[in-house]
């Protein structure tokens, strides 16, 4: 298995006004070995690396998936994205969690912090 070590952020003017990253995240996407999992193989998302095709994917189709939230794609386990609220600029935005194979089964999560727990425990 491919283990990420680290992964380039969406740029800030890709980003809506006022919209800022968590602070764990950034410092995840410098070292991913920040993630508190017993075994990296078992952290099974993939964080979006902007620069490739994939990112660029991903950013491209966020708003066609639930036109009324903007989206910012981070990270993806299978048919799973997982997206930033850009609506929330407080710096520490909540998270949505969508299926892509059905819409309409998704999750909403405070934090970045709340999501990264239940990543961790593999609950997709």
């Amino acid at each position: 298995m491919i283990i990420q070590n680290e992964f380039n952020l969406y740029p800030s003017n890709m980003l809506p006004e006022g919209f800022c990253y968590p602070e764990k995240y950034v410092r995840i996407s410098n070292d991913t070995s920040l993630i508190p999992y017993i075994q990296p193989h078992n952290f099974h998302w993939w964080f979006e690396n902007y620069g490739t095709e994939g990112a660029e994917v991903a950013y491209i189709f966020r708003n066609s998936i639930l036109p009324d939230l903007n989206l910012i794609p981070f990270a993806s386990n299978g048919e799973w994205e997982a997206y930033f609220d850009g609506n929330d600029v407080t710096g520490n935005p909540r998270v949505i969690v969508i299926n892509l194979d059905n819409i309409e089964n998704h999750e909403f999560f405070n934090s970045f912090e709340e999501w990264l727990e239940l990543a961790i425990k593999d609950t997709w």
